[in-house]
This record gives structure tokens, C-alpha cells and sequence, in this order.
């Protein structure tokens, strides 16, 4: 509304004036591979690397001769070597498997505990049943009211048991005192518990009348009636006390970080059987239980669906770890394309990198030309901590540390000449042979200089005007922030004031990316025609002179 600062002289602030441009990043990585543990098909926001081995475990000894190698912490572990601190990872995996063991109990199977993510980690978690030396406790268990109320397990007198009453008439909820069989008969606000009967005895005037009351009791179980469970994982250790394989089951799903069970729906009132003694723990695994299975021998299906995953993440650099350009790479560029298009907004360079053992001409006859891809080669050495020494890696893997590299700079910072911490290099191209390579094969090619360094940082386009990694990821830097600045407009487009605060607030950041010398120049205008009006829609065209480049960008964008 309008404030009168004068006489007959009024102000108004108008929100959309004061609209600034959001902070703007393409530099998260997004990853798809196999690993040991970890959710399957779920992207997951990492933040380094020792979380990265939390999540999805440890990579295995490296193997040339086994296609089945896993692929995904040993690709992240280079990304965050290489200076990625942001990276969306998804686990892949064709025909993974649970370890799990099943407790038995008097009547037969009881509890089957699952380890909490497939893999071949849930074979070392070990599970061990003996007697109880304390008494367990029984969480809010319910019962309607209307009727007599006798719980489900023994009671031991404790004063952690509570009992309470929700009113579903004044929608209130009462606790009372607690009585035992060996005390008075309960008065108002207290009830009176049978540790033999199991019970619960209300005053006459208290006592839950309605269907629709609910009476919630936790209770103390005697240590006779309960059982000790223990799982175990390395040094790791979870101890439940519980009184029936229905309560272990709930307490392992509501606690456990190694594990999810399931009771049977028949024997789960019944405690499991204990085993030999304290020391006697049997392996997830074991005899006919199912074993863990990595489920690392994922295909070209698995990883097209990973990267789909990756869809619906803010993710811009984007790496199939362990796949070279012959099984993945048209695959990469199609989704990188269809991620950047207006419909799905999310501006990305995929990288992809050569076959283990690729000869030159493997290297320079690729089929690849894209703008949003980036082809790696050699191979590089690294170390492999399964092994513990160094390892040849495939240019696949030099994919990962391209990557981290790449998401360590602006958009506007080249790569060329950038050195890469590694090893060494799977094989070493001659300056003739990286002038062919550069020129006619589009690669992004290491070489040993002075240490190692990327020679030149292209795409595979052979448009000349996208050759530079540097004009895509300006151009997308410019157009994510071009949408992160119209968001707030979103609305309110039919109306020119609106669209002219708009073109101030693209402005500013589009002079902003000058200052920062991303940008050596540019042209902007935001317009609409009548039946885009209508339909609030409003265009805006850019004219971009990136850094580093002798070209004009042109870009159109139709925001609604």
C-alpha cells in the first residue's frame, strides 16, 4: 500500500524492485556406478569423501580382466581428489541381493533380519540371541477403549511404566498413577496393573468408555520373559533387549543402522531361540539364509536408468563411472541433452573417457561431437587403496578426475594447461599425435609436462564456436541465471512494469558476470507479444561475448 511521506506526496515499494539474482552454481557433479552398499536407484547428495565410503563402502581390488569390478566409490574417491565438493551419486546394480538370517523360534521362523542395503558388506554382519540379563520394555502399546485391557506381554514393575488415556470426546489425554495387584483398588486418576492376569483395572468414573478412546501403555518386561539380541558389524554393535520377535522387528526398524527386520505373523509372539552362548554370533549369510550380492554387473540399462535418476537433481558435471565412450558415451550425450532442453532445465556437460588399453586410433576415431561432451583420454595411474599400491586405470576413470577438476573452477577459468594430481599416465602420445588428437579427435588429452597436464580443454563438438568446455559453461552459467532471476517473477509476466523489473534484475547479473570477467560483453532484451501475454509468457534474448571466445552467443529463452 501506499505511505504518505508529505502532504499529497505518497510512496509505494513495489516487491518485484526489490529482487536480486540468487546465488548461481554449475559445479555439482553428478555420478552413476556400482558400489558394495547403499541405496539402490536413489540419488544421494555427497559432501566428501569420507562420506562417499559411509554410504556406498569401499571400492574392491582393482581387476583388469573382471568386468565386474565396482565402479562408483573408486570414481568418486577421484572426483573429491580432484576438487568436487558437491556430488550427487546413485548407486546402480543388476541383481543385487541383502544379506539376511532368519530366527527361529519354538514354533519355527521368527524374525528375518535383512541387512539395510544390498551388497556383499551384509555377509560380515553377525547376530547373536542369548538370555536376557535385564528386563525389556514395551513402547506405547495401544488398546481401544470400551472394553477390558490385558497387555500383550508379562509386566515387571518399573518406574518407567506409564499409562495414559486419549478422550475422544474432549480430545484430551490423561496419564494416571500406577497400582499393582498387591496394592488398593484404583481411586480417580489411578489404575491398578495384574503382573500375573496382565490386567489393567481403571476407577469406575475414569475407565475409557468409547470405541474410539485410546488407552497407550509402555511397560517393563521381566528379564525372564525377554531375550538379548546383538548385531554385530566389525566393532560396530546394536543391542536390543526385546519380548517377542514383534518387538525386535519394531525396535530394529525404528533403531537399527545395520539392518531391517520382519517377524513372522504367526511366531512373532514368541520369544526367538537363544543361541550356544555370548560368543556364539552366526553371519548374515550363513547355511540357507540369502547371501549379499553387489549386483556389480550392471549393463548399459542400468546406468542409461541411473543417469535418468539424476533428472531431478541439481547436477552439472556428469560422469558414468567406469563406462568409456563405446558403452556409454551416446548414451551420456543424450541425456545430457534432454537434461539442458527447456523443458527439463538442467544446463550439463557429461564426461566420458577412453577404454583401458585404447589404442591411438580407438582414441581419435570416437564418434562423439557434442558441445555438452567431453572426451578424456589416457588412462591414468592412481593408487588403489583395496591393493594398496598403484593401478592403470581406463580414461573412464580420468572421466571422475576431470570432473572434480572441472567443478574446482569458475566457469570462465579454462582448463588448459590445468595440472592433474596423478601417478602417472596409462601411455604417453606424442606431440604429433596430440595435434591429431586436438584437431581431428575433439579430446580432452593429458600429457606429461612438467608433471601431468590437460593440453587442451575441448569439447567434441566440431562447431568451432563450441569447441571451448569455457563458452558452454559460460552460456549455461548465464541461462541458469536468467532463470533463477525470472523465478520469482513467474506469474506476473502479462505485465510490462513486471517484465521491465525483470530485465533490471537479469541485467544485474549478466553485469555482474562482466565484472567477473566471465563475459567480455552483451545484449539484452525482454519481450512479449499480446498472446504471449495472454498466456504469460515473456522472451528474452541474450547476445553473450563469452571470455576466451571470438564468437557471439546467441540465446533465446521463453519463460513461464
Amino acid at each position: 500500500m501506499s505511505e504518505m511521506i508529505l502532504p499529497g506526496v505518497y510512496i509505494e515499494v513495489r516487491p518485484e524492485a526489490l529482487i536480486v539474482p540468487g546465488r548461481v552454481s554449475v559445479n555439482t557433479v553428478g555420478i552413476v556406478g556400482t558400489a558394495n552398499r547403499g541405496p539402490v536407484d536413489t540419488p544421494v547428495l555427497l559432501a566428501g569423501y569420507s562420506q562417499a565410503r559411509e554410504v556406498f563402502g569401499e571400492y574392491d581390488a582393482w581387476d583388469e580382466d573382471n568386468p565386474a569390478v565396482l565402479t562408483l566409490t573408486r570414481a568418486l574417491e577421484l572426483a573429491f581428489g580432484h576438487g568436487a565438493t558437491q556430488v550427487w551419486a546413485v548407486r546402480v546394480a543388476n541383481g543385487a541381493a541383502a544379506g539376511s538370517y532368519i530366527l527361529n523360534s519354538a514354533a519355527g521362523a521368527n524374525v528375518t533380519l535383512s541387512a539395510n542395503s544390498p551388497g556383499e558388506w551384509g555377509n560380515e554382519l553377525e547376530v547373536n540371541v542369548i538370555a536376557a540379563d535385564a528386563t525389556s520394555f514395551v513402547e506405547g502399546e495401544t488398546h481401544p477403549g470400551g472394553a477390558a485391557v490385558t497387555l500383550s506381554y508379562a509386566v515387571a514393575r518399573s518406574a518407567r511404566n506409564r499409562v495414559t488415556v486419549f478422550d475422544s470426546a474432549t480430545r484430551r489425554t490423561r496419564q494416571f498413577n500406577i497400582l499393582y495387584e498387591d496394592g488398593p483398588a484404583p481411586a480417580a486418576g489411578q489404575v491398578r496393573i495384574d503382573t500375573t492376569t496382565r490386567g489393567v483395572e481403571f476407577f469406575a468414573a475414569d475407565a475409557p468408555g468409547a470405541a474410539s478412546d485410546i488407552v497407550t501403555v509402555s511397560y517393563a518386561v521381566p528379564a525372564a520373559s525377554s531375550a538379548k539380541v546383538t548385531l554385530k558389524l566389525g566393532t560396530a554393535k546394536e543391542v536390543y533387549v526385546i519380548a517377542n520377535g514383534n518387538d525386535l522387528a519394531r525396535d530394529i526398524n525404528d533403531r537399527s543402522a545395520l539392518a531391517t527386520a520382519t517377524a513372522d505373523a504367526t511366531n512373532g509372539i514368541e520369544l526367538p531361540n537363544a543361541f550356544a552362548d555370548a560368543n556364539d554370533y552366526h553371519l548374515f549369510g550363513s547355511g540357507t539364509n540369502t547371501r549379499g550380492n553387489n549386483g556389480a554387473d550392471a549393463g548399459q540399462d542400468n546406468y542409461k536408468n541411473g543417469l535418468d535418476l539424476l533428472m531431478n537433481v541439481s547436477a552439472h558435471i556428469i560422469v558414468a563411472a567406469g563406462q568409456s565412450n563405446d558403452v556409454i558415451g551416446d548414451e551420456l550425450a543424450q541425456h545430457v541433452a534432454a537434461a539442458s532442453d527447456d523443458m527439463n532445465k538442467r544446463e550439463r556437460i557429461g564426461i566420458v573417457g577412453s577404454a583401458l588399453g585404447a589404442t591411438f586410433d580407438d582414441i581419435r576415431g570416437h564418434s562423439l561431437n557434442s558441445d555438452r561432451i567431453v572426451f578424456v583420454a589416457p588412462g591414468i595411474v592412481a593408487y588403489d587403496a583395496a591393493l594398496k599400491q598403484d593401478v592403470t586405470l581406463p580414461g573412464s576413470y580420468s572421466a571422475a578426475a576431470i570432473a572434480g577438476l572441472m567443478s574446482s573452477y569458475d566457469p570462465h577459468v579454462s582448463l588448459t594447461n590445468k595440472p592433474v594430481p596423478v601417478a602417472g599416465l596409462e601411455r604417453k602420445f606424442t606431440n604429433p599425435e596430440l595435434a591429431v588428437l586436438l584437431e581431428e579427435g575433439r579430446v580432452l588429452a593429458l600429457q606429461s609436462k612438467l608433471g601431468f597436464k590437460i593440453v587442451r580443454g575441448i569439447t567434441t563438438s566440431t562447431n568451432t564456436a563450441w569447441k571451448q568446455i569455457t563458452t558452454r559453461r559460460i552460456v549455461d552459467f548465464a541461462k541458469y541465471g536468467v532463470r533463477s532471476a525470472a523465478d520469482p517473477y513467474i506469474g506476473m509476466l502479462n505485465n510490462e512494469r513486471v517484465r521491465g523489473a525483470l530485465r533490471a534484475t537479469i541485467n544485474s547479473f549478466l553485469a555482474e558476470m562482466v565484472e567477473d570477467e566471465m563475459l567480455i560483453g552483451y545484449d539484452l532484451n525482454v519481450s512479449a507479444t499480446r498472446e504471449q501475454e495472454l498466456q504469460g509468457i515473456c522472451a528474452v534474448t541474450m547476445v553473450v561475448r563469452p571470455v576466451f571466445s571470438i564468437d557471439f552467443i546467441k540465446v533465446t529463452m521463453f519463460l513461464a
